[in-house]
């Protein structure tokens, strides 16, 4: 397959997490964010700094507020009880991207419950954070056709988190019943894409002859 095909299945993706997802009335959008609050800053130390540095930073009340303490885990803060929430599998190497991702999720949702603003840039900034490192995350795989699975099934993740994201006006993250349904036709073009790849991946290695095969 092509890289032309790739691009058009991902646009396929795309597009149906964008129809069903943008579906209903978004939230309002925050106004007047402290840009140094206590907030802000674990915002900023979570998306730029180290990981102890961002754990560091988290507000003292916020395990109180929340239930859970973050942790470190591959070198990002993250949330424990963190998941990838797909109603699809997805690589076992996105796991520690995702908790990451939920645990600046869930400081927006700290901010939202102690009565305190979030500039909207800070969600976009998590999610393109997600997005960069769940294709980090497939850069260990050294088969090129699995590691191409991985960077597609990464995308419509992205893509997917990204639509949801718009559809909420980037305000506080909320569960959403179209979102689920969103990700299963996003699910449908990534496996669509995945069989593409593997059968392509496999007729090349059939196709091609090993080396002295016929000395």
């Amino acid at each position: 397959m092509n890289r032309n095909t790739s691009r058009i299945l991902m646009c396929i993706a795309a597009g149906t997490v964008a129809m069903i997802a943008t579906t209903g009335a978004a939230s309002s959008p925050l106004s007047a964010p402290d840009k140094t609050s206590p907030v802000a800053v674990a915002m900023r130390a979570l998306v730029t700094d180290s990981a102890d540095a961002a754990t560091r930073a988290i507000p003292a009340d916020f395990a109180s507020v929340m239930g859970y303490r973050p942790i470190v885990l591959d070198a990002m803060a993250g949330n424990p009880h963190g998941d990838c929430s797909s109603p699809v599998p997805l690589p076992t190497e996105f796991e520690s991207a995702c908790k990451a991702h939920d645990l600046g999720y869930d400081l927006i949702r700290y901010a939202a419950a102690t009565g305190k603003t979030v500039d909207p840039h800070w969600r976009r900034a998590i999610d393109g954070r997600l997005e960069s490192r769940l294709h980090a995350a497939c850069i260990e795989r050294t088969d090129d056709g699995s590691r191409r699975a991985c960077d597609a099934a990464a995308s419509v993740a992205a893509a997917a988190v990204d639509m949801n994201s718009w559809r909420q006006s980037f305000g506080t993250p909320v569960a959403e019943p179209a979102l689920p349904i969103a990700l299963g036709g996003a699910a449908f073009a990534l496996m669509t894409l995945s069989v593409l790849l593997t059968g392509r991946y496999v007729r090349t290695r059939i196709s091609v002859p090993e080396i002295g095969e016929h000395a």
